[in-house]
């Protein structure tokens, strides 16, 4: 990795719209501080900050238009990311207010299942704590917190909301075949988001055959081995790579910063040419 980002990308960005604490304006600056030329707002099941990040962007770096998809596959639950979507269409914000309401669903299924523990928080509290975004489990963790049920929101994931916790919901409401299909249909190209967390690699021929376009490279969570495994993968499978910093802000107590993972600008242009 080289330290003059001025040819580097970040494509791995989260906003107040689903699960990071800074606005679309607060990240833009943070993006243009930290000298890369371009950036993907790729907030969950949502595309609202996209179009706030552009304005603000005023031509001072690239702003892609991205999403991070939940999406079933093996009864496990992944992430997919897209890119290049198009941000206006009326047939996309449809389907994705249909999964914020999904979203809404699972989490009072959680809430209901934190009283058997005497935690007690309403539904209408994590939809006005996550204000316009969409509605998810750190929004629901950093109310524990606040609230003295748990220390940190760490915690409140490893005692009561990750995934082998005992409050956790299964459910997402795509497939990822259908998440890479909504993808492509929005105009975007996909790849499979920090595959190190949850895809074991007998698993990626048959999530490429499903549609998923590439592989999330570079990721906080991957080890330098790991990422060269990858990257050994996409270019020996003609894929499309990505990677970035999976920043959410300061709803984690550690977590990197904008830029701290990046990619070759060269990726990007790649990922367009596959639209």
């Amino acid at each position: 990795m080289t330290s003059d980002l001025s040819r580097r990308a970040d494509l791995h960005l989260h906003t107040t719209y689903s699960d990071g604490t800074s606005s679309p304006e607060e990240l833009v600056e943070q993006a243009v501080q930290a000298g890369l030329k371009a950036m993907a707002v790729t907030d969950h099941d949502c595309l609202e900050a996209v179009p706030f990040a552009m304005k603000a962007a005023a031509g001072r770096i690239e702003v892609i238009s991205g999403i991070e998809m939940t999406a079933s596959f093996r009864d496990t639950e992944l992430h997919v990311l897209g890119f290049f979507l198009d941000a206006a269409s009326s047939k996309a914000l449809e389907h994705l207010e249909k999964l914020k309401s999904f979203r809404g669903e699972r989490l009072k299924q959680m809430i209901e299942r934190l009283r058997r523990y005497d935690v007690h928080v309403t539904l209408e509290e994590v939809l006005e704590f996550s204000g316009h975004g969409t509605p998810g489990r750190p929004h629901l963790a950093r109310i524990l917190a606040d609230r003295g049920y748990v220390k940190t929101p760490e915690e409140a994931f490893q005692r009561f909301l990750g995934d082998q916790a005992p409050c956790f919901v299964k459910g997402a409401a795509m497939t990822v075949a259908q998440a890479a299909a909504f993808i492509r249909e929005a105009g975007g190209v996909s790849t499979l988001a920090h595959p190190l967390k949850f895809v074991p690699d007998e698993w990626l021929p048959e999530l490429i055959a499903a549609g998923v376009q590439g592989i999330e490279v570079y990721h906080p969570d991957h080890s330098s081995s790991a990422a060269k495994r990858y990257l050994n993968y996409v270019e020996g499978h003609h894929l499309l790579a990505s990677g970035g910093s999976d920043f959410h802000g300061s709803w984690k107590t550690e977590g990197p910063a904008v830029g701290a993972v990046t990619v070759p600008y060269a990726w990007v242009e790649r990922l367009k040419k596959q639209r």
